[in-house]
């Protein structure tokens, strides 16, 4: 009777039959055969194949990395280049718009110092004619009043000599100080 009271106890589930349990083996070595013969391979296959793709693909990630990598060092390597060969540029061009600038200056101070020269030469020019034309006047005048004086007239030698005479005693600073007053 304990054996009964104990059967009665276990549940049926967990309960051991020797004829299930000998078709349960039989049917997970059964299934156990298919799998791996039509399951296990094809699928180990695949993973296989996902697996070579991947690390192909890392692969490949890798050498993309790798060319990225050197193309900015390139990159970096031609930026610094041009900004080098730019400041180059611009320093060029800032010196010769300084060359530029100086010659520009050293030219108008010449043409400045040749204008300068040519009217300094023009005012003395005109001076000059001023001077020989008051001469010739003063000339004109002092004979004019030495006829006066002498109420008689003079012979050619006579009147040359008294010209130069009065022009000697002319003193012409004065003349152009009043000339210049004016």
């Amino acid at each position: 009777m304990s054996t009964l009271i104990a059967a009665e106890k276990i549940s049926p589930i967990l309960a051991p039959y020797p004829g299930l349990m000998f078709w349960t083996i039989v049917a997970f070595f059964i299934a156990m055969f298919i799998l791996r013969r039509y399951a296990f391979g094809p699928i180990q296959d695949a993973l296989d194949k996902r697996r070579a793709t991947v690390n192909g693909a890392i692969e490949r990630a890798e050498e993309v990395r790798a060319d990225a990598e050197r193309l900015l060092a390139e990159y970096k390597q031609q930026l610094a280049a041009a900004r080098t060969e730019a400041d180059a540029m611009r320093e060029r061009a800032r010196k010769d718009a300084d060359d530029h600038v100086a010659r520009v200056k050293t030219e108008a101070e010449t043409q400045r110092q040749e204008q300068l020269a040519q009217t300094q030469g023009q005012i003395r020019a005109e001076v000059d004619k001023a001077m020989g034309d008051l001469r010739t006047a003063v000339a004109e005048m002092t004979v004019a009043a030495s006829e006066k004086v002498l109420r008689g007239s003079l012979d050619m030698a006579q009147h040359q000599r008294l010209v130069e005479q009065a022009v000697e005693e002319l003193d012409f600073d004065q003349l152009q100080q009043v000339g210049a007053g004016r």
